[in-house]
This record gives C-alpha cells, sequence and structure tokens, in this order.
C-alpha cells in the first residue's frame, strides 16, 4: 500500500505507520489498486491514467464519482465494456486495459 497526494500531517502518520508516501503521478506507474477518498475533483486525472499499468483497478470510496476523472478515461479509450456488475473495463487506445469499479461511485 502507498499512500499519496495526502496533506503533510496524513502523508507523517502514513510514514510512522510504515507505509510509503509518493506522489500520484510517481505512485500511478507502479500500482495495482487505486482508491480514493479525498473528496477532491478529478484526483486521479488524465496524467495518472496515461501512465497506468495494464490491469490497474481503479475505485472511489467517497460519495460522489468526481475523483476519478470519467470523462478523460473515456477519451483515451477505445471500447468498454461491462465485466460484470460494477466492473467495466476500459481498453485505451495503446492496448492498456483499466478498470472501473462501480462506475467511480
Amino acid at each position: 500500500m502507498i499512500v499519496a497526494r495526502s496533506t503533510p500531517f496524513a502523508a507523517i502518520e502514513a510514514v510512522m505507520d510504515g507505509l510509503p508516501v509518493m506522489p500520484l503521478l510517481k505512485a500511478a506507474r507502479t500500482g495495482d489498486v487505486f482508491v480514493t477518498i479525498t473528496g477532491g475533483l478529478n484526483t486521479i486525472n488524465q496524467a495518472h491514467l496515461e501512465i497506468m499499468k495494464d490491469g490497474a483497478i481503479l475505485a472511489n470510496s467517497g460519495h460522489f464519482n468526481v475523483e476519478i476523472n470519467i470523462p478523460a478515461l473515456q477519451s483515451l479509450s477505445k471500447r468498454n465494456r461491462k465485466l460484470r456488475p460494477f466492473v467495466q473495463e476500459y481498453t485505451l487506445k495503446d492496448g492498456r486495459r483499466l478498470f472501473l469499479l462501480a462506475m467511480g461511485a
């Protein structure tokens, strides 16, 4: 687990708990599962989506689906399909696949 894009206090708390802390742009290159809980608009944005690994999973644990930039994900994709309830597969134009859980909500 990596804590990314955190307030200084939360970052120190995470480090004290033994968790690595890094900018989201750096974590996006290596992570497998991304769960947002910020409440912020476009916390995961196009720049992050463009460098995520094939098979990365995206989820939002907040109340609204604004933390993951879904329009950017759609614009980077050549197709998307529902794999099962609450799991949408986005195939990007370069062939990588990103999985969005619960429509980002």
